[in-house]
């Protein structure tokens, strides 16, 4: 991998280089792209961080019906499931792969047009999308205690200069179905409208073979968006947005035949209601600062319940070998999310030397959890009738508050010359019980920043170096049965060392950006899991330890080239390397226990996306795009791996003036892609038809899907 690594760094440089020297600034022929998660708006080129944009048209390209769609674009940006969608979030290795019991402090931060959607992104869809961004390393400066490991900012289409609207629909296997309808219009000379709503649905690649279903994991999604805005003069602004979002997935994903064909009577749910607003207003009536305030609230329902046991209740029949060897649970999770954030920042303006920005923020968060455990045979007679469940209840309250001030400065050095350094200061208060009578009040004060060094070579190229700081706050563990000392963890930091060049070579027909980082992690906050029996049947303890230390460095290059008018050429490659320094697994399964120098989990080694665009004539075009992933670590507590692979996508799309129709394919060669994974242990495997040995299983990704769509744009 060092070896890898350092010919990919060589290559980037030398690349760079050879590019630049043959540049001719005479012709802006690439859209220049804003990137909008920053303090300040600026121009994606000039941004000193490693940062992925996906516009509006590639979404469409990819079919794009999720967020979840998007990640396998971005360097070194992964994913877990163990859910309906991929709302565990990993940015260069970091970030965490599920939830069950216990809260959970975020490695990744997720906005949605100023709305903190932070933990709660299963509801955000493809809904009137202009583009994703996608922060790479800590932004303690920007967003804080949530962003150590970076942070996605997901941005909608603003109001249209004149009265327009867009309907949509598609059909594809698996009884895939989306529809989306989208208005938009100036109201007077001050007010202007835009509304979408979006329907996608699915049956879902799972069968039921013992309910004789196909649609057990399923989805069935609804976001809607109003927007108003208002312009009064040059003084004032205001931009206010609501959402409506409604998920009812179904959740029947594991198998213990390891494959598509389920086995569980109680297949689970992944459900999500969402009513969120922000209110942007931003005053420009000084001539020496702008004033912007963003208030947001984002009310949340959600409900997360699934078949413990994979299985039915007589899967061994009374005459065969596991007779009474089979156990019947079921697990779901109810919770309250209820999160009111406050943003107000003062933009300095005009050409000085010093430019600057300096805010306050303040966060409350309240998440009430009501979980059921559902033991349907506590009498272990799974032969007669009638059954006799026995309900475990457990509830919990988690309030959070945060409470920060922030600033950055712009130092001009010279004409090719900047300095920025920001600073962001957190004070982070908590307060948790539960049903059990455990209560828990951390708190505490930390910090975050970067300082970076910007010069500009030419107009259109700039290098950089970053040094950023991030953080993750301390937590609790609530089971009742842990050691003392394991109820409570420490805080996890970052440093991250950044190096990298951006700009736009050849006559301004590539556009790039290339980055090598190092990043030192200091007690990592790792879930360790332990398993015992009760009752005849098998629980986990799920708790978060930490690591003393980690590594994790690599190198991102993103390229687009536009060699002649109508040909356009894409590549995305991430490498990484992480490793665990002086970190004892505990848990329950047949794992390695000194894991110095092991990877990390869900850390791929390398990870890529490159293809090419083709318009031929004004009427037809297409895109072919291959995707793939090396092996990786399904978790900190065994050796199991998701196996590498790559995947070929492809799409044909025929444009007659407003009106599209496409043809598009996903994974065309039929890869298997494993998303999240377990191993079961020291026997404590999950099929009693052999007796639960310990075996390996995972969650599958989609198999090759096909489908076609149109839209009218007016």
């Amino acid at each position: 991998m060092n070896t890898c690594l350092s010919r990919f760094s060589l290559t980037s440089l030398s690349l760079a280089v050879a590019l630049a020297s043959q540049t001719s600034f005479a012709n802006d022929k690439l859209e220049e792209i804003i990137v909008t998660g920053e303090l300040r708006d600026a121009n994606a080129l000039s941004v000193a961080n490693s940062v992925s944009i996906v516009n509006a048209s590639t979404l469409a390209a990819r079919n794009t019906q999720h967020l979840e769609d998007v990640f396998n674009l971005a360097p070194n940006v992964n994913y877990s499931t163990g859910a309906s969608r991929g709302r565990f979030i990993l940015i260069r290795g970091i970030g965490e792969r599920s939830q069950f019991v216990d809260p959970v402090n975020p490695s990744v931060g997720v906005m949605l047009d100023g709305i903190d959607m932070t933990g709660i992104s299963t509801g955000i869809t493809a809904l009137d999308t202009k583009q994703v961004e996608i922060f790479r390393g800590p932004q303690g400066t920007l967003f804080g205690a949530n962003a150590l490991a970076g942070l996605v900012n997901v941005v909608s289409n603003d109001v249209s200069d004149a009265p327009s609207g867009k309907i949509s629909a598609g059909f594809g296997t698996y009884g895939a179905f989306d529809a989306g309808l989208t208005l938009s219009s100036p109201l007077n000379d001050v007010a202007g409208w835009r509304a979408a709503v979006k329907q996608t649905n699915s049956d879902g690649f799972i069968e039921n073979t013992h309910l004789n279903r196909k649609d057990t994991n399923n989805i069935d999604e609804f976001s809607a968006k109003n927007l108003l805005t208002f312009d009064f003069g040059k003084s004032l602004a205001m931009r206010w947005v609501t959402y409506y979002i409604d998920v009812d997935n179904g959740y029947d994903a594991f198998s213990l035949d390891n494959n598509r064909k389920t086995l569980s009577d109680e297949p689970g749910h992944d459900r999500q209601t969402t009513l969120a607003t922000a209110l942007h207003t931003t005053y420009s009536g000084s001539d020496m600062v702008d004033l912007e305030v963003v208030a947001s609230v984002a009310e949340s329902e959600i409900e997360y319940g699934y078949d413990e046991d994979w299985a039915y209740r007589d899967i061994c029949s009374i005459d065969s070998e596991c007779a009474y060897w089979q156990y019947s649970t079921s697990d779901n999770y109810e919770r309250d999310n209820s999160n009111t954030a406050l943003d107000v920042r003062l933009i300095s303006k005009g050409d000085s030397k010093f430019a600057w920005v300096a805010g306050a923020y303040v966060r409350s968060q309240d998440v009430e959890l009501s979980r059921t455990r559902i033991n349907n045979d506590s009498n272990d007679d799974f032969y007669s009738l009638p059954r006799v469940p026995e309900v475990t209840p457990y509830t919990s309250d988690y309030t959070t508050t945060n409470s920060a001030i922030y600033g950055e400065v712009r130092s001009t050095l010279s004409a090719t010359t900047t300095l920025v350094t920001g600073l962001r200061l957190e004070r982070i208060s908590s307060d948790f019980i539960d049903s059990n009578g455990s209560t828990f009040n951390p708190g505490e004060t930390l910090w975050g920043g970067k300082m970076a060094l910007e010069v500009q070579i030419s107009d259109h190229e700039m290098v950089y170096g970053l040094v950023s700081r991030g953080y993750k706050g301390n937590g609790f563990n609530t089971e009742v049965d842990l050691e003392e000392e394991d109820k409570t963890f420490d805080t996890e930091t970052m440093v991250n060392f950044e190096l990298g060049t951006k700009g736009q070579w050849l006559d301004n027909t590539v556009t790039g950006q290339f980055a090598l980082f190092y990043q030192l992690r200091n007690d990592i906050q790792v879930k360790q899991s332990n398993a015992y029996e009760e009752d005849g049947t098998i629980q986990f303890i799920d708790s978060i330890n930490n690591a003393a230390e980690g590594v994790n460095y690599g190198a991102e290059m993103e390229l687009l080239w536009s060699p002649v008018e109508n040909i356009t050429l894409f590549s995305n490659v991430g490498l990484l390397q992480t490793s665990f320094k002086e970190f004892s697994n505990t848990s329950h399964v047949d794992g390695t226990k000194d894991m110095d120098g092991r990877d990390q989990p869900h850390a791929p080694n390398y990870q890529y996306s490159t293809g090419a665009t083709f318009q031929f004539g004004d009427l037809l075009s297409a895109r072919f795009e291959i995707e793939g992933k090396d092996d990786f670590y399904f978790s900190a507590n065994h050796e199991e791996k998701a196996a590498a692979y790559t995947l070929l996508n492809a799409r044909i799309a025929y444009q007659l003036d407003e009106i599209e129709f496409a043809l598009w394919a996903k994974n065309l060669t039929d890869v298997t892609v494993e998303t999240r994974g377990f191993y079961f242990g020291h026997d404590f495997g999950n099929d009693p038809r052999k007796f639960y040995a310990a075996e390996p299983y995972s969650q599958k990704g989609a198999p090759r899907t096909v489908g076609v769509s149109a839209s009218l744009s007016f």
